[in-house]
């Protein structure tokens, strides 16, 4: 079995632990091993019109290769990562690979074609950028097995759905914790040495409203706070309710009381009335909301200090305007995005 192995030499190796993945220049797509175990790295790109995976390059820690010697023609490259004791966070996107070294055109039929079909993750490099450097420790760390933590450890096995809200510090302390959102719950993540710190670091990468796949131990419920502490957090692919909430994101206008406002950003919403903040909401685009159901989507919103939750029928969403049925009364409200009703 043939590898491109990338080791610096010493010295070199040295320096790049005191100071950090420094060194000369590079055009193109750079990828750098900034874990604490050897990679095996492949790409996958578009040349000519057409998908071409290319692998493997042996990257050891602190190492780097770049594997498009190139001015970036594309915003967006895709890798794959494998080393010891790690799990690869993958965005569902394939391509063809294969043991040896490869160079594979084409990323449909790879079994049917000899290939092994294998996940990648998406690299964004931003628009009209020529060269970029990517970390694989931003979908890449320690395994389950290898975290010592067994599900059941610290409460009851849970696995679900939800988003990425914000990491916070605590005022007592100063303990770090984490908020996501998902079925009309918070789960909160506890900084406190049970949730290993690579799943923190994954946290503190993603945007506010990031659809996540959780699975860990269901500690303790509070009024509609869960506490949690996580085995891991990844990325997934987004949902029909996260589509829907993605349309939500903005600032909306009451058409009947123009002093009525809010902003909904992940999954917060602001309300402002005659341009004063109010109160802080979470909310969950539903299938159901409380007896409610048949007519979905839903829009579940409550008090972010614990009060009382509230439902509403998405009855229509565009670029324009949101209407609302505020249930059970059946009241419809119509609002325009903001910077539309000026």
């Amino acid at each position: 079995m043939f590898w491109r192995t990338v080791i610096y030499p010493v010295a070199l190796a040295l320096a790049l632990l005191l100071c950090g993945f420094v060194g000369p220049a590079w055009a193109g797509l750079e990828i750098c091993n900034d874990t604490d175990v050897p990679q095996d790295v492949a790409i996958g790109y578009k040349q000519d019109g057409r998908w071409v995976s290319e692998g493997w390059w042996t990257l050891e820690p602190t190492a780097c290769v770049t594997a498009i010697q190139e001015d970036l023609q594309y915003r967006f490259y895709y890798f794959h990562a494998k080393g010891k004791g790690q799990k690869f966070r993958h965005d569902r996107l394939s391509f063809c690979t294969q043991q040896a070294l490869f160079t594979i055109g084409g990323d449909n039929d790879c079994e049917a074609r000899g290939y092994a079909k294998t996940y990648f993750a998406k690299i964004d490099t931003g628009l009209g950028s020529k060269e970029h450097r990517q970390y694989l420790s931003t979908h890449s760390g320690p395994s389950v097995a290898e975290t010592g933590f067994e599900p059941g450890t610290w409460g009851s096995p849970f696995s679900g759905a939800a988003l990425f809200h914000e990491c916070s510090q605590m005022f007592r302390g100063g303990v770090q914790f984490c908020n996501l959102i998902g079925a009309g719950r918070v789960f909160t993540v506890v900084e406190d040495n049970r949730t290993p710190a690579e799943v923190f670091k994954t946290l503190r990468r993603m945007r506010k409203g990031t659809p996540v796949q959780i699975e860990g131990d269901w500690v303790g419920l509070y009024d509609l706070s869960v506490e949690l502490v996580l085995l891991s957090a990844q990325e997934r692919a987004a949902s029909d309710a996260d589509r829907v909430l993605q349309q939500l994101q903005g600032d909306w206008r009451s058409e009947s009381d123009r002093n009525d406002q809010f902003t909904i950003l992940g999954g917060g919403r602001q309300n402002i009335y005659a341009g004063t903040p109010t109160s802080q909401e979470y909310l969950s685009v539903m299938q159901f909301c409380g007896e409610h159901e048949g007519h979905e989507p839903y829009l579940y919103t409550w008090d972010n200090q614990g009060g009382t939750g509230l439902c509403y029928e998405i009855k229509a969403v565009s670029k324009n305007v949101l209407e609302l049925v505020y249930l059970p009364r059946g009241t419809e409200l119509r609002y325009r995005r903001l910077e539309l009703s000026q």
